[in-house]
């Protein structure tokens, strides 16, 4: 790290973590001064289980503790010609602080995905997780994999709504504790559009709770609701057409609220050869509480609200062509960050560019962005930052890596120290 960056960033030791193989970090939460971490490990020996682990560390104050941990279990596949692994376990998809009516305080959920079996574990005391069935609707909605809390209440999205599976449209599902009251369906299939095909994600945002639904044909839908009629819950549209850049706008990948506005990022479809003219690199788009959305950084156009120019002068992708993706968007009190992954088929002429897989961007105000370099991090081995949790210590930055291919590397967690 150069000693003038303006960015400063600090390793936490991670001594719990294997020192050899691959790690993936894949999801993190802030719960009662704790910070909690949920990891996929696989062991240089491929013939070897894996680990899924939660992990939890009190920053500045102790050592990481190990709470739970789950092996993973992988199957050989050929592919190409050549025998690979595939994980018959995904990891985990959520940590997150959830209400419960026969609870007397929030309660701590984290889901973990597998293709064999999958499971809700639940903690009360942020220490002992119970792990229970994965809650499903019905057999054919599958385990969830997103879970959101809002008006004392729990919202999920199953895998089958997250995943194309060209039957009739996704729902949200909706709880009043998840631990021991049954769901039910919280929207109509694909909010009554037959186009949308999938749901990217849940956020909240001004007393109200958002959806964000995928639709390749016209472009991604996002909706909003106050929770308050019967169910299934009426659903207000506040962006169709993918904001009106259409089929390049099919899916928002990520949702989060900075400074009193909610800003969406997208994931935009593999560029068309035939149309030379198609900028379809990712866009940052920011709602605002009275409806009305701004494009924050994109390719410029004509809308309903009027002329769209990008307010931070960056075109899609930040400039980039092979950005198609904002990874994740995440907002402190005074700062937003933006993780921007480069695109995994890229052209034997940019191959050079794969050394680069990920880009981190903060801005203060939402439209003046800064790239943080990579070397701020020190270290080679970190292939995608998956993980940014606020804390009231500063943001928790947090990596995959692989020691198999970067022996010299150390584990990916930073702190970012509060200027």
């Amino acid at each position: 790290m150069s000693l003038h960056s303006p960015f400063q960033f600090h390793p936490i030791p991670a001594e719990l973590l294997p020192g050899t193989g691959r790690c993936l970090m894949q999801t993190a939460a802030w719960n009662q001064g704790w910070l909690y971490l949920g990891v996929t490990s696989y062991p240089a020996d491929a013939y070897q289980p894996g680990s899924a682990v939660l992990l939890r560390h009190r920053l500045r104050a102790s050592s990481w503790e190990s709470l739970y941990t789950s092996p993973v279990e992988s199957r050989w596949i050929i592919q190409a010609g050549q025998a690979r692994r595939f994980p018959l376990e995904l990891g985990w998809q959520t940590l997150t602080v959830l209400p419960g009516a026969t609870q007397p305080t929030p309660a701590l959920y984290a889901l973990r995905l597998g293709l064999r079996t999958s499971a809700l574990l639940h903690s009360g005391d942020g220490v002992h997780f119970e792990a229970l069935p994965n809650p499903a609707p019905d057999a054919g909605h599958g385990p969830f994999i997103a879970l959101r809390g809002f008006s004392n209440q729990a919202f999920a999205i199953p895998a089958s709504a997250a995943h194309d599976t060209g039957r009739e449209g996704p729902q949200i599902w909706v709880s009043a504790d998840p631990f021991s009251q049954p769901w039910r369906p919280a929207c109509e299939p694909g909010f009554g559009h037959a186009g949308n095909r999938t749901l990217d994600g849940l956020q909240v945002f001004n007393g109200q709770l958002y959806a964000a639904a995928s639709n390749p044909t016209n472009g991604f839908q996002l909706w909003k609701t106050a929770a308050r009629s019967p169910l299934p819950l009426t659903w207000e549209p506040v962006l169709i057409e993918g904001a009106q850049r259409y089929t390049l706008n099919p899916h928002i990948e990520t949702m989060t609220v900075f400074k009193d506005a909610l800003y969406l990022g997208s994931r935009s479809p593999s560029p068309d050869p035939n149309w030379e003219f198609a900028t379809s690199s990712a866009e940052i788009i920011r709602v605002l509480p009275d409806g009305r959305w701004e494009l924050v950084m994109g390719t410029p156009r004509f809308s309903p609200v009027g002329l769209q120019i990008p307010l931070s002068t960056h075109g899609p992708g930040f400039d980039d062509p092979h950005h198609r993706r904002i990874a994740c968007l995440v907002g402190t009190p005074d700062a937003l960050y933006a993780t921007v992954d480069q695109d995994e088929d890229l052209p034997e002429a940019d191959s050079k560019l794969a050394s680069i897989p990920f880009q981190l961007w903060k801005t203060r105000d939402g439209e003046d962005w800064q790239v943080i370099p990579p070397d701020v991090f020190g270290q080679p081995g970190v292939t995608r930052l998956r993980v940014l949790q606020p804390t009231p210590h500063g943001l928790v930055v947090a990596g995959d890596w692989d020691l198999s291919r970067h022996p010299e590397a150390q584990p990916g967690i930073w702190l970012e120290q509060l200027r």
